[in-house]
């Protein structure tokens, strides 16, 4: 029988050995690329990982950062800051005030209440009855000057209302009306120069509507002045004041409407922030057009600051005159020279030439105080 099937069944392995190359070819390619693979992941992991701490730390700064805009954002404004410096500046105030022991200045005088401050050097040269109660009569307005300055813008429209009723017969007056429309610079002229009572109600009235937000568009006048009067005092107890109540925002005669000396020296010297409150006050007149279009002049009564007046003082600056029955002739005034700002504060005189006098008087020994304790010429 013919040995036909040798050489197939020879040939089968080799076959078969080829193809256990290729597989082994096919193997190594697969592997290598299995190893790229395995490579690229692991780089891809790493990656990962880095983005992820990359994102915690991100996130861990984002928190300081966060807490830092915190932190600032509880840092105060500077209005506040301002205001902290002012009531910084008024506690420093405070201890020169206090200081009423030992005034270099003695002097007899017929004035019952009077005080004499030196601003510049922070020092107390006279005081008289400082703590005495006393009636403040229309040196009250200067608190009433200071809420204007305080809450009303350049621009806030002040209108003559139902208020007008409220103020008393035998007041002095600004010649307003119902209906009469001022700005800022107006009402305060109004208030301070001819120290207009119907000026100081419609002030009133319009700061305690202002206070009083969105509520304050309901309000009668009654409540808007009442408003205003409880921030009177407010006020006052936040300058310092020791023994001081207001009623009324033009200082009209109440039982319960007091001050001393020495508190209406600390209001005074708070008002000084406000320097339109220091020109107002030193006005000997004003011609002025409302902005409904009525015309006004206003005299100033502070007989200190007129040239053609026999009480004249080349030195005065302003600021406040007041007068009722119960309260006498009362003034704030200041005055200027050798670099050296002094207020007065002179309560209960029993007349208008006792007020000026003494005031002038006291002025001269001030400032005879000031030159001969470095006081520049």
């Amino acid at each position: 029988m013919p040995q036909t099937n040798v050489q197939p069944n020879a040939a089968q392995p080799q076959r078969r050995r080829k193809v256990t190359k290729k597989q082994k070819t096919i193997m190594k390619i697969k592997g290598f690329f299995a190893l790229l693979f395995m490579l690229a992941a692991f780089i891809g992991i790493i990656i990962l990982v880095y983005k992820l701490f990359s994102h915690i730390n991100f996130v861990k700064e984002m928190s300081k950062d966060d807490t830092a805009y915190t932190q600032l954002e509880g840092l105060p404004t500077q209005e506040e800051a301002d205001e902290e410096a002012r009531k910084e500046e008024m506690r420093a105030v405070e201890i020169k005030i206090s200081e009423t022991e030992d005034c270099p200045i003695e002097m007899i005088l017929d004035t019952p209440e009077f005080v004499m401050y030196d601003v510049t050097a922070g020092e107390m040269l006279y005081s008289k009855n400082g703590n005495e109660r006393v009636y403040p009569a229309s040196t009250t307005k200067i608190m009433t000057a200071i809420l204007i300055m305080r809450y009303a813008d350049a621009d806030t429209v002040f209108t003559v209302g139902d208020e007008y009723d409220m103020v008393n017969k035998g007041s002095s007056l600004a010649g307003l009306e119902k209906g009469y429309q001022l700005d800022r610079d107006m009402i305060l002229d109004a208030v301070m120069i001819p120290s207009g009572n119907d000026a100081s109600y419609t002030a009133a009235a319009t700061i305690g509507r202002i206070l009083a937000g969105d509520e304050g568009e309901e309000m009668s006048a009654r409540e808007a002045v009442q408003r205003f009067v409880d921030e009177m005092n407010n006020t006052a107890q936040e300058i310092g004041c020791k023994d001081t109540h207001f009623t009324c925002p033009d200082g009209f005669h109440d039982e319960d409407h007091y001050t001393t000396a020495l508190d209406m020296l600390r209001i005074t010297l708070y008002s000084e922030q406000f320097p339109e409150i220091a020109a107002s006050g030193a006005k000997t007149y004003r011609d002025v057009t409302f902005l409904t279009g009525e015309d006004e002049r206003w005299y100033n009564s502070n007989a200190l600051l007129p040239e053609d007046n026999d009480y004249y003082y080349m030195y005065a600056k302003g600021l406040k005159t007041g007068m009722t029955n119960e309260a006498g002739y009362c003034v704030v005034a200041t005055a200027k020279r050798f670099g050296h700002e002094l207020i007065v504060v002179s309560m209960g005189a029993q007349t208008q030439s006792i007020r000026w006098l003494n005031t002038i008087a006291m002025f001269d020994q001030g400032f005879v105080y000031v030159r001969e304790n470095g006081g520049v010429e």
